[in-house]
């Protein structure tokens, strides 16, 4: 019997060794031999928030991003603003606000960047939308990269990407978090599909979540509070460790805001604008510095206005978007150059708007003022939307 007790003390610790050593070999979140040497290169990932959030945000970097799929998809790599500085995307598919607080710390405690930059989204502040299923609190602990090393799943997700190491590479993005670009070929067809499809989830999953089939800012377990005690504790600790922050309200497609107004949320979207500056106008009093630069790319104008190709048409291509959320990196690279640059005359005129307590209002009013224009003169995309809303 003594000799079985011994065998079994004996082989446990090696197996253990070995599935840690297979699982470090692999590497299948990318959070092991991440290094300088890999920076250009596609990361073969299995789980892209254990990816950016285990090892990614621990990583040396000058700048960061935030913020959901939107920022994930339409900001690129390159960018005239960044250059020579290292650059980090932890952007992620339904990133709630509490996680960019939560990626935000972890930068800032590790990383040390000079500069964070949070593309903002209506969504992200829904109390009443579950965390996306892969949300794994136990990513936040310094223990994380430990624990996986000897956990069951990373050694099926190890076996993965050892057998399939093409099909994982594509799941991901490169060494910095970056998304490889698709063309717009690629989508040569499908656009029209696209944007429909995407209004319908937005409507029934993100903007109107089941069961509650509501929009809130409040949750039950926040009684005193709600989702913007999340931004504004990001926007206290940027200027509590003196950090160039700089916010932007995502320039999704018009449809996209129409989509908005379809759910009921109007209201709801003009109020979160304008917390949005109270908080920043608040906490830089407490701060005794300058607000934040707020920007909002949303709304009605030449590019969120692009024409969407008809149900059968094959050949147009769209180039500002690939759906009515998601803009594309030729878009985000106009984003960057106007938050970044002081000269931007090749840029359309008045697009992108440093919101403000003075300007807000007028802003607002502007802006409803756009939205009936766009809906004379589109009345189609108007008609669809609806039929998607009452579908």
């Amino acid at each position: 019997m003594n000799k079985y007790l011994l065998n079994f003390l004996v082989a446990v610790p090696l197996l253990t060794g070995a599935m840690a050593g297979f699982n470090w070999w692999i590497d299948p979140y990318g959070i092991y031999q991440h290094g300088e040497s890999q920076a250009k290169k596609s990361q073969p990932v299995m789980n892209e928030r254990v990816f950016k959030t285990v090892g990614l945000a621990r990583t040396p970097a000058d700048v960061v991003l935030l913020g959901t799929s939107v920022t994930d998809l339409g900001i690129g790599s390159e960018q005239d603003a960044f250059k020579g500085k290292r650059v980090l995307n932890l952007a992620s598919f339904g990133q709630p606000i509490i996680e960019s607080r939560q990626l935000m710390e972890i930068a800032l405690g590790q990383s040390k960047p000079q500069t964070i930059v949070l593309g903002l989204d209506l969504l992200a502040f829904n109390e009443l939308l579950a965390h996306p299923s892969d949300y794994v609190a136990e990513n936040y602990s310094t223990l994380r990269r430990y624990n996986l090393l000897l956990s069951v799943s990373t050694l099926a997700d190890s076996w993965h990407v050892l057998h399939h190491p093409v099909l994982v590479a594509g799941q991901c993005c490169d060494a910095q978090g970056f998304r490889v670009p698709q063309a717009a070929s690629s989508w040569a067809g499908e656009f029209h599909r696209n944007f429909v499809a995407n209004e319908s989830v937005y409507l029934r999953e993100k903007y109107l979540p089941y069961p509650e089939c509501k929009f809130s800012f409040h949750s039950a377990s926040k009684a005193a509070g709600s989702s913007f005690d999340e931004l504004r504790a990001m926007i206290r600790l940027a200027h509590q460790r003196h950090v160039d922050f700089r916010l932007f309200i995502s320039p999704s497609h018009a449809r996209q805001w129409e989509t908005v107004a379809a759910a009921g949320l109007s209201e709801a979207w003009e109020a979160w604008k304008s917390e949005l500056v109270r908080i920043n106008d608040e906490e830089a009093k407490r701060a005794a510095a300058q607000p934040f630069a707020l920007w909002d790319f949303s709304g009605y104008d030449t590019i969120s206005s692009e024409a969407v190709p008809a149900a059968d048409d094959q050949k147009t291509l769209m180039r500002w978007y690939s759906d009515s959320a998601h803009y594309t990196p030729a878009l985000g690279k106009l984003i960057i150059q106007r938050i970044f640059t002081a000269t931007n005359t090749d840029l359309p005129e008045g697009w992108g708007v440093p919101l403000n307590a003075t300007n807000l209002e007028s802003h607002l009013i502007e802006l409803r003022a756009a939205q009936q224009r766009y809906r004379q003169t589109h009345a189609q995309d108007i008609a669809e939307i609806a039929a998607t809303a009452l579908s």
